[in-house]
């Protein structure tokens, strides 16, 4: 009876995300478009692997009209100061994803290596190195 009673609580614990605040999805996406980045269609959500928490922020850039033209690493700066600012957030990666004018995605991935980090398989970075990033962008 108890291995029941604990096998379920696993399993249905695994099909949710740990408990959190969830005002990022709204105060991201609102920080972004405020933060005269050229940023709409803004966005924030979390998702689960396993027991890990990514924060994926996106949105969509519209300076940018072909997946050919870079995203600046000064843009991957703001964009993390922005996601981030005075906000206590319990998740262990942030992804960053943005679509050009004609909703092509854009490749990130090289902006966060010329900030430093190292993004793993998925594009995400560890949330101490968009920390760094962000607080070097307040300055």
């Amino acid at each position: 009876m108890i291995g029941i009673a604990v096998a379920a609580s696993v399993v249905s614990g695994c099909s949710q995300l740990p408990f959190h605040d969830d005002s990022y999805e709204t105060e991201i996406p609102a920080a972004l478009e405020a933060a005269d980045l050229g940023i709409t269609e803004a966005w924030a959500d979390v998702r689960l692997s396993g027991f890990t928490e990514t924060l994926s922020i996106g949105g969509t850039l519209a300076a940018i009209r072909q997946p050919s033209d870079a995203v600046s690493p000064d843009v991957v700066k703001q964009i993390l100061g922005a996601a981030l600012d005075n906000r206590s957030l319990s998740m262990s990666y942030v992804d960053i994803n943005l679509r050009d004018a004609d909703s092509d995605l854009l490749d990130v991935e090289p902006a966060m290596e010329a900030l430093g980090a190292s993004p793993r398989g998925d594009g995400s970075i560890t949330m101490d190195e968009a920390r760094k990033i962000a607080e070097e962008s307040s300055r």
